[in-house]
């Protein structure tokens, strides 16, 4: 029987990275740390220095920002200071208006802000530096997209996450967990403290819904159907869910100001998680609180692979994480044992493994519809024993044998991709 402890310290750990978010969660990050940088400033701000990891500026760099149709980490950071309110979290830009897309623009035209990215950080981090004519704010946000490490006004320290959060927990302790003891665990932590994800299913079924209508993007969703419409595609539970969460990528990623609710921080593995097993769901009337259960497993998945590749990697998180945790959540929610589940995450594994993760943009709609559709085949060829045998590739004996064989592959074989990438877009932008 699973330990009380572990089952609450799990889903504390789950509630805090699946949240509301407005818009790609990493300009949103440089937004959210320069609008609490303007609020530990007391003059007028002459300069902002932005000050970024490689992966915040890789997915940074040509995503658009919500309510806005331009995109850049130096207009995210002016939007924060201009308009940001701290206290809204990835909510932060939920308020921009013309008038502040001007006065940001300003800001970036009178070459008071400046952007780099720098060595040797984690996935996720953040420096937002203000300076005036005798003030100085430093603000440090590591590690998560909304967690604020550190505050220096005038070099001195006026907040520190570790001894302001005493009660913060690490979630180190779930790469120990098996996939057996996730499954006890969603099979029975109490209902009630399952809401959050009530909201999360009906928040990311609107965005798809408004994705439909979508400027500013690729329009993969609106196009889909089109194809649909002209009897080039079935509309079948794969092909719904493919359809579903392009339309909502496409909401996110062309600016749209509806919010979604992240899986592990990130706005698209939550489309990835919630929308594919909502959709099976759905066509296979299940019963409302499995629907539930089977989204919190996934959630427990994803965060479980990314604690072994890492927040921010070169490969795509919704192939390699919300994927996985959706097939393996599909596949409990219909009924699969163990062994089938397990085999729906390896199948996943053994498909989309090296999708590469080239920066956050329209045609993340496309990746994220890929890995959609591809969840649920996976889940549902398991349901018919039809699995990658184990020890080939990338596969190993069991699933979570196979997971730390991606977090080598990920943290070895592409530990100079992110740096080739952010090469390839700083060339193709000259």
């Amino acid at each position: 029987m699973i330990d009380g402890d572990i089952m609450d310290k799990l889903l504390k750990v789950i509630k805090e990275e699946t949240l509301p978010a407005l818009g790609c969660t990493e300009p949103v990050a440089v937004a959210y740390a320069a609008a609490v940088m303007r609020k530990y400033f007391k003059g007028e701000i002459s300069r902002i220095e932005i000050r970024v990891s490689k992966n915040i500026f890789k997915n940074g760099k040509s995503v658009i920002i919500p309510n806005t149709s331009e995109w850049g980490l130096d207009l995210a950071g002016a939007l924060g200071l201009v308009c940001g309110n701290p206290d809204d979290g990835l909510m932060v830009l939920k308020n921009v208006k013309e008038e502040h897309i001007t006065r940001a623009q300003q800001i970036i035209k009178e070459g008071r802000i400046a952007v780099n990215y720098i060595e040797n950080t984690p996935d996720v981090y953040v420096e937002v530096i203000g300076t005036g004519d005798k003030e100085r704010v430093e603000v440090v946000l590591k590690d998560s997209h909304n967690h604020i490490d550190s505050i220096r006004v005038n070099e001195e320290v006026v907040y520190k996450s570790f001894l302001e959060k005493e009660e913060e927990v690490d979630s180190a302790f779930i790469r120990d967990l098996s996939f057996e003891e996730m499954i006890e665990i969603a099979e029975n932590v109490p209902l009630q403290a399952l809401s959050f994800i009530e909201e999360g299913i009906d928040m990311n079924k609107e965005a798809a819904k408004r994705g439909l209508k979508a400027e500013n993007c690729l329009n993969i969703g609106r196009g889909l159907i089109e194809l649909e419409g002209k009897g080039k595609l079935k509309l079948d539970a794969p092909t719904k869910a493919r359809i579903m969460t392009a339309s909502a990528a496409d909401m996110r990623m062309g600016g749209g100001s509806c919010p979604i609710m992240t899986s592990s921080g990130s706005g698209n593995q939550g489309l990835g998680v919630f929308l594919p097993i909502t959709v099976v769901a759905e066509e296979h009337n299940i019963d409302r609180e499995r629907l539930i259960r089977a989204v919190f497993l996934a959630l427990m998945i994803n965060k479980y692979v990314k604690l072994y590749t890492g927040k921010l990697s070169a490969m795509c998180g919704c192939a390699i994480g919300a994927g996985v945790g959706a097939s393996g959540a599909i596949a409990w929610m219909l009924g699969g044992n163990l062994k089938q589940i397990a085999g729906a995450c390896n199948n996943i594994l053994a498909n989309l493994t090296g999708m590469i993760c080239d920066g956050a943009k329209d045609t993340c709609a496309l990746k994220l519809s890929t890995s959609a559709e591809e969840a649920i085949l996976s889940a549902f060829l398991a349901k018919e024993n039809i699995m990658v045998r184990p020890n080939i590739g990338i596969i190993g004996e069991t699933i979570e044998e196979s997971i730390k064989n991606l977090e080598v592959l990920c943290k070895e074989g592409f530990y100079n991709t992110d740096s080739t990438i952010v090469q390839i877009l700083n060339s193709s932008a000259n």
